[in-house]
């Protein structure tokens, strides 16, 4: 590989090799994939004691950039491979994200994706949203954390049909506030509302399936207003 790194002289010299080597990934130097230099041979390019180097690769591997392993040694990691990006999480529940916030995130993307969907689903895609929303059918009486799971499932699907795959991957990162968010707006939900969910969901899915993206916008707005409104009479 040529020499694409510069001798390091900072006390935060692992957050420089950090941006050094995002920069290189967004300039297209280093591409997916990549293996990079051995732990000695980086040390020595960017004069760097081992630690510094290490927590640098610390970093990276939390960002879910690089795979660092004794036998592959220092790899870029294809965005594909990560299932999500975990700082964004961190640092939106140590903020204390508002539910409202996070709401109107969510929402704004599941309309817009839910019309794009509509034109651009596979048959794959729409196979496998029929069968969340049949499942929504069949587990309408059950546990409220089984049937929040479905709805989670089923909103996830909206985006792979899409086929936004920044949407999807964003969509993944707050998964762990989404959930939590669903989980809080099924618990006390009554039945006649879960059945309002199902009817939704099913009108969505026909209008991706007819490829009919103004109607799946529509009842996609429809059927995020209860809890948006929710949310915003909680403010």
């Amino acid at each position: 590989m040529e020499n694409l790194f510069s001798p390091i002289k900072s006390k935060k010299a692992y957050m420089q090799i950090v941006e050094g080597i995002l920069d290189l990934i967004n300039k297209g130097e280093i591409e997916y994939g990549d293996k990079l230099y051995s732990e000695p041979e980086l040390t020595s390019i960017l004069n760097v004691s081992r630690p510094t180097l290490r927590e640098a690769l610390r970093v990276l591997e939390f960002l879910g950039i690089v795979s660092v392993s004794p036998r592959k040694g220092i790899r870029i990691n294809k965005p594909e491979s990560t299932s999500s990006y975990m700082p964004l999480i961190y640092v939106l529940m140590f903020e204390k994200t508002k539910d409202i916030e996070l709401f109107e995130l969510r929402r704004s993307l599941q309309i817009s994706m839910a019309e794009i969907g509509a034109t651009n689903r596979s048959s794959e895609d729409l196979r496998v949203l029929e069968e969340i929303v049949k499942k929504n059918e069949t587990h309408i009486n059950d546990d409220y954390e089984i049937f929040a799971k479905i709805d989670y499932d089923f909103h996830m699907q909206i985006v792979k049909c899409a086929g936004n795959a920044m949407c999807y991957k964003l969509m993944e990162t707050l998964n762990i506030l989404m959930k939590k968010q669903l989980n809080d707006i099924i618990e006390g939900l009554p039945l006649e509302e879960r059945k309002t969910t199902v009817y939704y969901h099913n009108k969505i899915f026909e209008c991706i399936r007819d490829k009919n993206p103004k109607e799946a916008m529509k009842y996609m707005y429809d059927h995020l207003e209860r809890p948006y409104n929710f949310y915003k009479n909680k403010e």
